[in-house]
Formats: structure tokens, C-alpha cells, sequence
């Protein structure tokens, strides 16, 4: 008698080889778990979920920060939250396009952020392709696998230059839903990738208080104070830099009519900068 099958929790094909298991379920796919997430909701899924990846415990292993970055969206303002996956697809539109463009390694995250700062059509794709090689550049030179959200957060930082906000009209992308998950792909990267990108995140949540302080009470998403400490590490005069941003970024917000601050207004406010 052989074994019961092992099936998709979402989608329920047959699993040859497992993907993703998180607890009691597997998944064929990054689309599958994301939508198994859409479905049963977000906050409940965290709820049931948001512990399963804990340095030290479980199967394989876990980088350090990776549960405090899963239960941000957990935490979230539901007004936010919701936003923010209102805007995902239409964040990712440039996902698979700046993919083929690349010449260095990216990881997914990183992708996702660059994409989403040219997603209204304000800032012009060519203006992404020179961020992306810079990024690359600033990989190869500090000896890191890939692009990481840090380097990626400090080099769109590092070009800009025009602080002065303008709404523009915006030309937008067909949205795009990208093969990755939010919740997973930490765990499915590459472990020296994924431990070079675990130190530089580690010094991101040194500078973590200091992004905080500058953001005040305004609503942010907890990415965008973090990719905000990203961009204090090391770097004389940040707070200033900071500032700007933070006033930009929020202008953006209020053109979108968001709440807060997401991702997506956040590179957005930075892609308009270059």
C-alpha cells in the first residue's frame, strides 16, 4: 500500500517534491502560498503562522530578523495593510522586466522595491535601470552575492538629488503578479546569499530607533522605517537626507490618497528624487 499523496494546501496538486512547508502546510509555489494567505486573510494567517520561522528551531536554516520583518504586516494598521496589498500587483509591474535587465543578482525583495518605484510612470524606467547598475556596482565592490533590500535602499538614496515635491501625471503599467512570496522568499534564498544579506541587516536594525524617532507618529508601513535606517547606516548628514525623504514620501502618500506611508509611495518619493 503506498503512501497518501502530498497535495498543494491552495491549489491541491500533487506534490512530487515538497516547496514550501510552513507548520501543517506545503505549497507547490510562491503564487500558491500568497494566495492561500489572500484567502483565509492576513491577520489570521500571522496569527497561526507568523512564529514558524525562528533562528535555531524548525528544518534548515532561519536568518536572524526574519520573523520580526513577516509579523510587520501582521502588526500593521488594517487601513495600511490593506493598501498595501491593494497596491502589490500594481507594484510589481516592472518585476520581471528589470529581472531581464539585470546583470548582477538581486534578490526578489530588492526587485520588488525598485519596480515599485517606478509603478505610477512618474519616474522613467531608464531612471531604474541606472539605479540598478549602480546597486550592482555597489554589490560587487563591498563583495556581497547580490543586491540586497539594504544595498539596494542605500544606492536610490545615494542618487538623489531633487528634494522638491511635484505631483506629476502618471502613465501606469498593466499591474503584475510576480512569482515570489513576501512570506517565504527569505527562507528560500540561497544560504551565503542569505547570510551576507543577515549582517547588513543586522546593522539596519542598529539604526531601526533612530529611523523611528525621525518618523514620528506619522503612519508608516515598518518596511519604510526600516528601509529608512537602511539608508542612516553610516552615512554623514543622513538625518538630514532623512528628512527630506520622510517629507516627500509623505506628500506622495496624500497625492495617492493612502493613509500612510507604503512601499510603494515610499520609492515612489525616492524614484523622484533622482
Amino acid at each position: 500500500m503506498t503512501d497518501d499523496p502530498l497535495l498543494c494546501s491552495q491549489c491541491n496538486k500533487d506534490l512530487a517534491m515538497k516547496f514550501i512547508e510552513i507548520k501543517d502546510l506545503v505549497f507547490c509555489s510562491n503564487h500558491c502560498l500568497d494566495s492561500y494567505i489572500k484567502t483565509i486573510g492576513q491577520k489570521k494567517f500571522f496569527r497561526q503562522y507568523g512564529d514558524v520561522f525562528v533562528p535555531g528551531e524548525g528544518k534548515g536554516w532561519v536568518p536572524r530578523y526574519a520573523n520580526d520583518y513577516i509579523m510587520m504586516c501582521g502588526r500593521c494598521p488594517k487601513k495600511l495593510s490593506d493598501v498595501c496589498h491593494e497596491n502589490s500587483q500594481i507594484s510589481a509591474a516592472y518585476h520581471d522586466t528589470l529581472g531581464d535587465a539585470e546583470e548582477y543578482r538581486w534578490c526578489c525583495h530588492a526587485r520588488f522595491c525598485l519596480s515599485a518605484a517606478l509603478s505610477d510612470g512618474t519616474v522613467p524606467f531608464e531612471s531604474g535601470l541606472a539605479v540598478q547598475r549602480y546597486a550592482e556596482q555597489k554589490a560587487r565592490e563591498n563583495k556581497v552575492r547580490g543586491v540586497t533590500t539594504v544595498i539596494f535602499s542605500q544606492s536610490i538614496a545615494d542618487l538623489a538629488k531633487n528634494f522638491r515635491y511635484q505631483k506629476l501625471a502618471e502613465n501606469p503599467p498593466e499591474m503584475q503578479e510576480p512569482d515570489m512570496s513576501h512570506f517565504g522568499a527569505c527562507m528560500l534564498c540561497d544560504e551565503p546569499f542569505g547570510r551576507q544579506c543577515e549582517e547588513q541587516v543586522e546593522r539596519e536594525f542598529q539604526f531601526l530607533a533612530q529611523a523611528r524617532s525621525l518618523v514620528g507618529d506619522r503612519m508608516w508601513c515598518g518596511h519604510t522605517v526600516n528601509a529608512l535606517a537602511d539608508i542612516l547606516i553610516d552615512r554623514p548628514g543622513g538625518e538630514e537626507l532623512a528628512k527630506k525623504i520622510i517629507d516627500v514620501a509623505d506628500r506622495v502618500a496624500e497625492e495617492k490618497g493612502h493613509p500612510g506611508v507604503i512601499t510603494r509611495s515610499f520609492f515612489i518619493a525616492l524614484g523622484r528624487m533622482l
